[in-house]
């Protein structure tokens, strides 16, 4: 029987759903049906992935072949480095999809027809650019990718038929991430309202990492003492962290649960409540359960006009979730399948297309269940996410930081080309050694985009800005003023945790507190302090519609802020506006702000030729005002907004290559 295909790449494990003329199903990948998101190189080059990968890390002992949470990275220009080689993300979730369709193809005895894939409705142009390079990395033929939270309501909808009209809302709470996405049902299919919103770093392990801690306190901080560099030490945290992985499962189901603990030689019983659990993730669930309300908010309605918010992922299936979720005061509908739902409607996609093919005059053939074609496809003009759901959620390494920019980028595509060289073989991917005398590809040869805007060089005006008459503005586009925020503006702060992760947190209640940079508002501005260790930015991103500076930019516009030192000295200080990244410009106004002397307060002007020579399209930016810096500075931003005629102003600062 021919059969098609829908495909799930999960951050944490990868699901397959089977469509075919008895209607869809989950695929058997393995014992829980399911196969892990990991990859593994091998000392010879071969990658292997699921369970394979799992297996052959068990007997190899070097962790750094083994690769976990790519799908995060995906965009990022930095390469993934798995036992020695680096790979692009896209080229490690290509191995996984080469694989796991030659399992399902030796499962059924014939390929797949056809192929769905799914993809966050959260990412933004530039990330969905990269994801659609998996089909040429791998060789399997791709019909359709489709966003996950539309998948996942078509899947549920076959069981529970949606009224012409009908709002829901998609929370879906997986194993490393949080998406939350309003859907309406109208003619052409389901279509996204407003903003969908993305947690990249909020999940089930962050609920693993809860139970251990509950147990940590339990024996005395025994379990943090381990060290991971100790080979012994280092097995009994690995059985540790999945003895919590299935207590938190346990207690999804039960009141309590006991934990033994493998502790010097022995096993140690604790009994774990469910409310202990609760008590400790209830913060978490409060942020998803916000960013639900915010996506509501994007969408122009009210919470009371969503019908029915439907519960994804596996970790939706903690009872608190579902208790959380519903004070908002609509109705909560949980999947039969949390884990499989996104495959499921990415199959019921795959089945249509094949009765569409089967058709051969474009009418659907008829099939065992309703299906909803245009509730699948990806608009060309997708929604624009906001902040927290697209490239905030990732470094934005910029040229300032040339050497490790252009080593990544170079990376990214070397990677790419090498795991695309490769794909096909049978036994897993083999990595080749690049060719020494090769000569680089364009970007457009190497099938890669340039990963960043170039950026400008600042260069401090001919006189100081004080001994000049500024020029007044007629067109102004605020961005903070007055120590506030402008209406439609969120504030975010990003940098690496320790492990070299990037993460983001939200300017909320006047602060935000990351390594590297502390971030405070109020009346006197926006206090920026930098530490050592690592660049880190902060930025203003739009809720909604992007912001049209088109007419500021016709008439000689600028951005012009204040800015005191109120301490120490930049070793690198960029300001930026983006238009979805990596759509933007920058400039380096590192020499600029070397100038200003301690306690000095300084009006900055950056002409808006600065930003559109680099890349800049102002009539969608997203990003109005970005800093990037590093170093042990500690300065204050105040009056921040675009202005016309101020780009013409003799104390603008001058910006070159």
């Amino acid at each position: 029987m021919r059969y098609s295909i829908g495909v799930d790449l999960g951050t944490t494990s990868l699901a397959v759903a089977i469509g075919d003329d008895l209607g869809t199903r989950a695929a058997q990948l393995s014992p829980v049906l399911t196969e892990p998101s990991v990859a593994f190189c091998s000392a010879d080059g071969t990658i292997l992935t699921g369970q394979a990968a799992l297996d052959a890390a068990d007997g190899d002992g070097d962790e750094t072949r083994l690769v976990r949470g790519f799908k995060r990275r995906l965009g990022d220009p930095t390469p993934i480095i798995v036992g020695g080689v680096g790979f692009a993300p896209e080229a490690l979730m290509a191995a996984q999809l080469r694989d796991v369709v030659t399992q399902i193809t030796e499962l059924q005895g014939e390929a797949p027809a056809h192929v769905v894939l799914t993809c966050p409705a959260a990412w933004g142009p530039y990330r969905r650019e990269q994801f659609a390079q998996i089909a040429e990395l791998s060789g399997v033929a791709i019909d359709e990718i489709v966003t996950e939270p539309v998948a996942t309501a078509t899947s549920v909808s076959r069981e529970r038929p949606l009224d012409d009209g009908a709002i829901v809302a998609v929370f879906d709470l997986g194993g490393r991430t949080f998406d939350a996405t309003v859907l309406r049902m109208g003619a052409e299919g389901l279509e996204v309202l407003g903003s969908p919103e993305g947690v990249e770093h909020l999940g089930g392990d962050d609920f693993d990492d809860a139970v251990r801690g509950l147990l940590d306190q339990r024996v005395g901080g025994r379990i943090s003492a381990l060290d991971a560099a100790k080979p012994d030490e280092a097995a009994t945290l690995a059985a540790i962290d999945e003895a919590c992985t299935l207590a938190k499962e346990a207690l999804s189901v039960r009141e309590e649960t006991v934990v033994r603990l493998p502790l010097d030689g022995a096993d140690h019983p604790i009994t774990i409540m469910r409310a202990d659990l609760e008590r400790a993730i209830r913060p978490a669930v409060g942020l998803a359960v916000a960013a639900l309300l915010r996506t509501i908010h994007s969408a122009g309605i009210d919470a009371d006009a969503v019908s029915t918010v439907i519960l994804a992922g596996g970790s939706s299936r903690i009872p608190l979730v579902a208790e959380e979720v519903a004070s908002i005061g609509r109705p909560v509908a949980a999947t039969h399948h949390p884990k499989f739902t996104v495959a499921l409607g990415a199959a019921e996609r795959a089945r249509t297309i094949a009765a569409q093919a089967l058709a051969g005059d474009g009418e659907v053939a008829p099939v065992a269940a309703p299906t909803f074609t245009s509730s699948i496809t990806v608009p060309t003009s997708a929604p624009t996410a906001p902040a927290a759901a697209r490239g905030p959620w990732r470094p934005r390494i910029h040229r300032g930081y040339a050497l490790v920019a252009g080593v990544a980028v170079a990376a990214l595509i070397a990677g790419a080309i090498v795991v695309g060289a490769m794909l096909g073989r049978a036994g897993g991917l083999d990595a080749a050694t690049p060719d020494a005398n090769a000569q680089p590809q364009s970007s457009e040869q190497a099938g890669a985009e340039p990963s960043v805007p170039p950026t400008l060089t600042a260069t401090a005006a001919p006189v100081p800005a004080s001994a000049q008459d500024e020029t007044e503005a007629t067109v102004a586009s605020p961005v903070f003023t007055g120590g506030s925020s402008t209406a439609g503006l969120d504030w975010f702060i990003q940098s690496a945790d320790p492990s070299g992760a990037w993460g983001l947190t939200p300017l909320l209640d006047g602060e935000a507190i990351r390594p590297n940079l502390t971030l405070t508002q109020s009346d006197g501005g926006l206090r920026a302090q930098w530490t050592s260790g690592g660049p880190a930015q902060l930025y203003a991103q739009t809720l909604g519609e992007p912001l049209d500076l088109s007419e500021i930019a016709d008439d000689d516009g600028a951005l012009v802020f204040d800015v005191t030192i109120n301490a120490g000295t930049a070793e690198h200080l960029e300001i930026a506006t983006h238009c979805g990244y990596p759509c933007g410009g920058s400039v380096d106004m590192t020499s600029v702000v070397a100038g200003i002397g301690q306690g000095e307060t300084v009006h900055v002007i950056i002409p808006v030729e600065c930003f559109t020579a680099s890349g800049l399209l102002p009539e969608a930016v997203d990003t109005p005002f970005l800093a990037l810096g590093s170093g042990d500075v500690d300065m204050t931003f105040r009056e921040i907004r675009w202005e016309n005629l101020a780009g013409a102003d003799p104390a603008a600062v001058r910006c070159g290559p």
